[in-house]
């Protein structure tokens, strides 16, 4: 008996492959024929680009899912606390790219800072209640030295430099501040009124106008507006402003003064005196309004109530006073008049009371004893010779 080899596969019958078969017979069947076996190697060939193309695809879509998730992996160990999707509705400020939001650690700094800054806000208007200016103000600068854009600081500390007078210290604050915070109407109208003191008129006259365009009942921007047309001599302009300022503030002598003083200026004599007559009802001792009373009658040729109203002024604020106005222009119409002259002598010239003995170093100037006595003897005088 013949041994069996252990490889049964080495005693099996070799078959043609399908491409021998094609070259075996292709002389005995016309379809085997060159083209149609050109064909199938063409398709052979095909399949197998076919298949490189697809595990190249593969190949690439796996790399970029592996690149996506390390940059994902990179992302969320910078910044652990912004991984959770914003809620719908949320407001447009959080949705800011997840690198410009603040870290947790950097979150809780920042909250402990403007805890702090708030307390120190608060414990320094504590102290401009109890006029401790110098103390505020030091909390205040030290407040700004850690936040410079603090708004709440810049305006208070800008507010304590304006009650003191330290006009160029209030407007650099102020300027700041509107420089952040546009819309803080207090600080547009102390800067206005800072301009309006240094006499910069036109400056004051453009924020006056900016904060009248959002307010048009703004008191006082419509004072500094005022002023700054009568300064710059556009009298309408300036009757309009403090036609305004006393309809909203009825009972304030300033204003009405103001009002009075354009209205003097642009000849409505009789609209003027009403208005410091009754000023001098509410407040006598307002050297001022004698004054430009005494020129409204004086330019209407009303000289006995022009002398009689300087008379007046003499007894409340002195003659020392008076004796200074009778050079004004206003008086022109009535200077040569004889009442009125008897008074410009008798009020300039220099007179000494017989019981007063001058003493060494003494300045005795003009009127500077013009005593009831002799005012009596002036008023019995003019009534003489009127």
């Amino acid at each position: 008996m013949n041994e069996v080899p252990g490889n049964l596969y080495s005693h099996r019958e070799q078959r043609p492959s399908l491409a021998d078969e094609f070259d075996r017979d292709k002389h005995v069947s016309p379809i085997f024929g060159g083209d149609l076996l050109k064909q199938l190697r063409a398709m052979r060939r095909r399949r197998t680009l076919a298949r490189r193309i697809m595990v190249i695809v593969a190949l690439v879509y796996a790399a970029g899912m592996a690149a996506f998730i390390a940059l994902l992996v990179l992302r969320n160990s910078a910044d652990p606390g912004q991984t959770a999707a914003a809620p719908k509705g949320e407001k447009a400020a959080l949705s800011t790219p997840t690198h410009e939001l603040l870290t947790p650690k950097t979150m809780r700094l920042s909250v402990q800072q403007w805890k702090d800054s708030t307390e120190r806000l608060r414990e320094a208007r504590v102290w401009i209640q109890k006029g401790r200016h110098d103390t505020a103000s030091a909390l205040l600068q030290g407040l700004l030295a850690s936040n410079p854009n603090h708004g709440e600081a810049l305006l208070e500390l800008a507010q304590i430099y304006f009650q003191q007078g330290a006009d160029v210290q209030a407007c650099s604050l102020l300027q700041r501040l509107l420089t952040i915070e546009p819309q803080r109407k207090l600080a547009a109208q102390m800067l206005a009124t800072l301009y309006s003191r240094a006499s910069r008129h036109e400056q004051a006259l453009v924020l006056a106008n900016w904060i009248l365009d959002v307010e048009p009942d703004a008191t006082e921007a419509h004072r500094v507006a005022g002023l700054a047309y009568l300064q710059t001599n556009r009298l309408d302009l300036a009757l309009v402003h403090f036609r305004k300022w006393v309809t909203a503030e009825p009972d304030n002598l300033a204003a009405q003064k103001q009002y009075a003083d354009v209205l003097l200026a642009q000849g409505e004599l009789e609209k003027a005196r009403a208005i410091y007559e009754a000023i001098l009802k509410k407040k006598p001792e307002e050297a001022d309004a004698y004054r430009q009373l005494a020129i409204c009658y004086a330019r209407q040729t009303l000289v006995e109530q022009s002398v009689s109203t300087m008379i007046q002024a003499i007894y409340v604020i002195g003659a020392s006073k008076v004796s200074t106005w009778f050079k004004d222009p206003g008086f022109a119409s009535v200077r040569h008049q004889k009442l009125f002259a008897l008074l410009e002598k008798q009020v300039t010239t220099p007179q000494i009371s017989a019981h007063v003995v001058p003493q060494a170093g003494m300045q005795m100037g003009p009127n500077a004893n013009f005593d009831l006595r002799r005012l009596e003897q002036v008023q019995a005088m003019l009534k003489a010779h009127y």
